[in-house]
């Protein structure tokens, strides 16, 4: 098994979920639960992830201010 890694930074806005809902991805409708992240790419194209894949993956940018950072709620 080969490791990669991205070649540039990847910029998401991202939104924890409080409580249960579908959203509308490429893929279809999604289902996301209390905790799961949306994430919104560059494109406008949207995906849901679980807390710990996105704890392990993203950090917020630290020139942006907290109150602008990451958003809570769906």
């Amino acid at each position: 098994m080969n490791t990669f890694r991205t070649r540039r930074p990847l910029l998401v806005n991202a939104t924890q979920c409080t409580q249960a809902s579908s959203i509308v991805t490429d893929l279809g409708e999604r289902n996301v639960h209390a905790g799961d992240w949306i994430i919104e790419g560059e494109n406008h194209e949207r995906y849901v992830v679980d807390d710990a894949f996105f704890q392990r993956t993203f950090a917020p940018i630290p020139w942006e201010p907290e109150s602008e950072g990451r958003h809570y709620g769906c």
